[in-house]
């Protein structure tokens, strides 16, 4: 009888557990959605005003944009198409009700505005179009601001990182020279405080910067991705683990004799393995920018010609000139071979999408594709595409000029901070070993420093004696590994992009770090010898 019972027991915890995994994903999707629904909102107008030049009923037009479920009003314009056509409210009424369901609101007011121009008899086109450039005005001014508020941010995370590492210096130097109490409690809350700190920076970056995804998340993706996906879980896992056993192992648990810092070692090594897919990834990004820029060119040329000469789709690709497409014009030639050869076209179009890698083009293709089948005018939904995929590449640029000269600030404040950190700590190191050498050789404990002869004996060396070498080593490195993480985040928050970007700048980053751990220590021993008190120490 216990058998089963246990087995009753353990079913119901693990479906229970399988239920709060799932409140949390469907929380995560929702947030997500929350974040992307200004963005998703252009798609959509642009969507709509797009359709509606074919003259489609006002049934149409809600319907089609009720089954675009890549954008996130799809499903509030849903609910409105479901009382409208099931329970025979007028499209009025259903949007004023919808309204008042929804908590963004900017989407709110679109409802709002919406029901209005419908109960007036405003044409859906013209109201459409105009809503279409009134919201691509107030997202750009939207945009700018939060870049304005990044700008601040970002500065005020440079005098936050500075803070942070004087605060570690600082605090490491008191618990050392003052008898302040328990060093092991004083530097451990000292990274508590330190960590804190960083998080706090880097969220507030994150919430500051414009949300604007980058690439697309299709199974259909560009080569440089499917390089990333397959080689980034063994990259964090194989850099987590050399970080893990040759720099905090040393650190915290044994220490290993190599003939340089083997901890510095380890922060080379694992970035060392991290460059490769970041070097990709980078490169990828790279690429995807471009073929953004370019697709501008590329639909509104598509548009104009199947509505000037009255091509196919195919045929018309065929006329656009290929010194215009740049990073599209191989991916185009595909295309027309692909369309060419009586494939699905919606089997195609999602091949060419997938493989940009671009989450512009993906949000963007559709818009075309069915408004020109549906019977929409080419040429006027080709402006209406490349205008809203123009106005995002515009801001995207700025941005981009925003976190390069934060980038260039971050990396070398990074170098100087952990380079400082490491000096003193090693400055420290030394005067410790030392005084503890004194300390064994005249026999003396730190309240007897009469001991010690001539002018020695009246110096206050009792601060350096008993210092925990391996405390303060422990602090070095955890503090360094901290910043080393914060900054690169705070990068990736300031530049915007796909999350696995910070590969790239995480494996800069953790080689300069432990470049700097293997060199700056025996430099510093190089420079300060000592002599007096090694000589003391000798017995001579």
């Amino acid at each position: 009888m216990e058998k089963p019972e246990l087995k009753n027991t353990l079913s119901k915890k693990t479906a229970s557990f399988q239920t709060l995994l799932n409140e949390l994903s469907n929380k995560l999707k929702n947030y997500e959605k929350e974040i992307y629904m200004s963005n998703d909102m252009l798609f959509s107008l642009t969507y709509m005003a797009s359709i509606s030049t074919a003259n489609l009923s006002r049934n149409k037009i809600f319907s089609s944009i009720s089954a675009k479920k890549e954008y996130c009003p799809s499903v509030y314009f849903n609910k409105i198409t479901e009382l409208s056509q099931n329970w025979q409210y007028d499209y009025a009424t259903s949007c004023e009700i919808i309204s008042r369901r929804v908590k963004h609101e900017k989407l709110r007011e679109l409802f709002n505005r919406l029901s209005n121009a419908i109960s007036v008899g405003e044409p859906d086109t013209e109201f459409l179009t105009k809503e279409w450039k009134l919201f691509k005005t107030k997202r750009k001014d939207e945009f700018e601001r939060s870049l304005e508020t990044t700008k601040e941010w970002s500065n005020a995370y440079t005098a936050l990182l500075l803070s942070t590492s004087l605060i570690a210096i600082i605090v490491l130097l008191a618990s050392i020279i003052y008898n302040i109490g328990d060093p092991a409690v004083t530097l451990y809350s000292t990274i508590v405080v330190v960590f804190c700190m960083s998080a706090l920076g880097v969220g507030l970056l994150f919430k500051a910067s414009p949300k604007d995804a980058r690439v697309h998340k299709l199974k259909t993706k560009s080569e440089e991705q499917v390089i990333i996906y397959k080689w980034l879980p063994f990259t964090l896992i194989f850099s987590t683990l050399i970080v893990i056993l040759f720099t905090l192992v040393p650190a915290f648990l044994k220490p290993v004799d190599f003939y340089v810092d083997i901890k510095g070692v380890g922060m080379i090594v694992a970035g060392i393995i991290m460059l490769p897919v970041g070097i990709v990834a980078r490169r990828d990004v790279k690429k995807v920018d471009k073929r953004d820029e370019c697709y501008t060119t590329f639909i509104r040329s598509l548009g104009s010609i199947i509505s000037g000469s009255g091509l196919t789709v195919p045929k018309a690709l065929l006329k656009i000139d290929p010194k215009n497409l740049g990073e599209l014009e191989e991916m185009s030639k595909k295309l027309y071979k692909v369309l060419a050869s009586g494939l699905d076209p919606k089997l195609c179009w999602g091949r060419f999408v997938g493989e940009t890698g671009s989450y512009l083009i993906y949000k963007l293709t559709n818009v075309f594709v069915d408004a020109v089948n549906l019977g929409g005018n080419a040429e006027t939904v080709g402006e209406l595409v490349s205008s809203s995929n123009l106005e995002i590449v515009l801001l995207r640029m700025n941005r981009e000029r925003i976190a390069k000269a934060f980038t260039n600030l971050v990396i070398p404040l990074h170098i100087t901070m952990v380079a400082l950190l490491l000096f003193i700590g090693q400055i420290l190191t030394i005067f410790s070993t030392i005084i503890s050498k004194l300390f064994v050789e005249y026999d003396i404990k730190n309240e007897e420093l009469e001991g010690i002869p001539g002018a020695l004996g009246g110096m206050n060396l009792g601060i350096f004696g008993g210092v925990p070498l391996e405390l303060l080593g422990q602090f070095i490195v955890i503090i360094i590994i901290i910043i080393t993480l914060s900054n690169v985040l705070a990068i990736i928050a300031v530049k915007g992009g796909p999350m696995y970007l910070a590969t790239y700048y995480a494996g800069i980053l953790l080689i300069l770090s432990g470049l700097l751990m293997v060199g700056i220590p025996p430099i510093v021993d190089t420079i300060f010898t000592f002599d007096g008190l090694n000589s003391l120490s000798e017995g001579v």
